[in-house]
C-alpha cells in the first residue's frame, strides 16, 4: 500500500444516525437570532420595547443593506438607484477634476522650476561678467601701483640728478668744468 492511499474509510450510513451522534454542546432556541426570516423570505426585524434599542437595529439593518426588496415601493428603490447614481457621478466628477487640478499643479511646478533654472543661468551669466570685469579692474590697478612705484624711483632718481647737478654748477664756477676732455 502506498502512502496516499486509503486503507478504509469510514461514513456516516445515514444522516438520522449522523444528526444523532453529533449534537451540539450549546442550546439555540428559534427566537435567539437578531434577524429571521419568514416563510416568503422576508425579513422580519424583532419589535423592540426600547427606543435606543429600535435605533440600533434600524441603524444596523441600514447600515447592512439588509431590508428586503418587496418591502420598498418601485418609486423608493428608483429614488435609491438615483441617489446612488448621481453620488457615483459626482464622485467620478470629483475624481475627474482632482486629476486635472494635480495636473495643473505639476504643469505650474514644471513652469516654475524651468523659470528658475532660467533665473540660474541669467545670474550664472552675469556672475560671470562681474568676475571677468572684477579681474579686468584688478590688472588695471596692478598696472597703474607698477607705474606709479616705477614714477616714484624715477623721479628718485631725477631727484638724485638734480641735486648733483648744483655740486656741478658749482665747479664750473670756479673754472673746472666736468666735461669730457679734449
Amino acid at each position: 500500500m502506498y502512502p496516499a492511499e486509503l486503507a478504509s474509510f469510514p461514513y456516516l450510513s445515514s444522516a438520522t444516525s449522523a444528526a444523532n451522534s453529533f449534537k451540539p454542546h450549546y442550546q439555540v432556541a428559534p427566537d435567539d437570532f437578531l434577524f429571521q426570516y419568514n416563510d416568503s423570505n422576508n425579513l422580519l426585524v424583532p419589535q423592540a420595547t426600547s427606543s435606543y434599542y429600535q435605533q440600533q437595529v434600524a441603524h444596523l439593518v441600514h447600515e447592512a443593506g439588509l431590508l428586503p426588496f418587496g418591502n420598498k415601493s418601485n418609486s423608493d428603490e428608483s429614488d435609491d438607484y438615483q441617489q446612488h447614481s448621481l453620488a457615483e457621478e459626482r464622485r467620478k466628477r470629483r475624481m475627474i477634476s482632482n486629476r486635472e487640478s494635480a495636473r495643473r499643479s505639476r504643469m505650474r511646478k514644471q513652469k516654475q522650476l524651468s523659470e528658475l533654472w532660467a533665473q540660474v543661468v541669467h545670474l550664472r551669466s552675469a556672475n560671470r561678467q562681474l568676475l571677468d570685469q572684477l579681474n579686468h579692474i584688478i590688472r588695471d590697478c596692478d598696472r597703474v601701483l607698477r607705474d606709479n612705484s616705477d614714477l616714484r624711483d624715477k623721479q628718485a632718481r631725477l631727484q638724485k640728478q638734480l641735486e648733483e647737478l648744483p655740486v656741478a654748477v658749482e665747479n664750473t664756477e670756479d673754472g673746472n668744468v666736468m666735461g669730457p676732455s679734449t
